[in-house]
């Protein structure tokens, strides 16, 4: 016998599917209950950022107030959980109003994209950045502006979705989204400041950029002729990774690791789940 039900397949499936997407969503589940309550433990509710849902914990005024949460929640990129009482306005911190008098805890959890890794550039130095971090848990995609450099068969490791085969100016690179990465690594400054001007603008995690501090100003005043500003700027690594005296490709990509890692460990610290009564 299954253990969920068809209606629970469903949303499996409908997380499956925005996942893929790369469209995010809150998982709103009833986690505890006592008392008078219109849903028991275990049902669940997925609450869209435009506030549709799929599913219900309860209806109602109870259920708006999830949705809200689960908003934010969303907003703010932590999972948490929430406590709500069927009781009249301030009986408890928790009541809204109704008369039931039961109790329940709703367990928001926030699901993101999995976070995804864009390697811009082929050669060496990306062939041995993407072949470590398939060893980490991102999704990878390749670009390359040549083709000898942007072959699927190149980059047979765990973990890459994609390897793209771009022209030179990065038309066609996939936006990156909160919770995507970014190195450029690609053959020199040109086709850097190219795939730079695609991803720029996008809400990136993290982008890196390889290279000299003299690569990295003649890049950056192109940019800001075009009105590019000083604090988007800053946000930029570059050069990119931590400074460990690195030589070899091998040893470049485990200084671009090392910096998205710590950029990656203070995003997670800040999603962190919290617990509130």
């Amino acid at each position: 016998m299954s253990l969920y039900s068809s209606a629970d397949s469903a949303l499996w499936s409908v997380i499956v599917t925005e996942i893929g997407a790369r469209r995010p969503l809150v998982c709103a589940t009833v986690v505890r209950d006592s008392g008078s309550v219109p849903r028991r433990s275990g049902s669940k509710m997925l609450v869209h950022p435009d506030g549709r849902i799929q599913g219900s914990v309860g209806g109602g005024l109870f259920e708006s107030l999830v949705v809200n949460d689960a908003l934010d929640a969303l907003k703010k990129g932590q999972s948490v959980t929430k406590g709500y009482s069927f009781n009249p306005k301030g009986t408890s911190p928790q009541a809204f109003g109704a008369i039931c008098g039961g109790r329940v805890e709703v367990f928001l959890e926030v699901i993101m994209p999995p976070e995804r890794l864009i390697v811009v550039g082929g050669g060496h130095c990306g062939r041995a950045l993407v072949r470590m971090a398939s060893l980490l848990d991102f999704d990878i995609v390749v670009a390359d502006d040549r083709e000898e450099y942007s072959r699927s068969e190149d980059f047979a490791f765990p973990n890459v979705s994609q390897v793209l085969h771009l022209p030179a100016t990065y038309e066609g690179l996939p936006l990156p989204d909160e919770s995507t990465f970014v190195a450029l690594v690609s053959k020199g400054f040109i086709t850097d400041e190219a795939a730079l001007r695609q991803v720029l603008n996008a809400p990136s995690a993290y982008i890196g950029m390889m290279g000299s501090v003299r690569k990295r100003e003649v890049v950056f005043d192109n940019l800001r002729k075009d009105g590019v500003s000083e604090e988007r700027l800053v946000a930029i690594h570059a050069p990119i990774g931590e400074e460990i005296g690195a030589e070899t490709p091998e040893e470049i990509a485990v200084s671009i690791l090392a910096e998205i890692i710590r950029v990656r460990s203070l995003r997670r610290k800040q999603t962190a789940p919290v617990e509130t009564e």
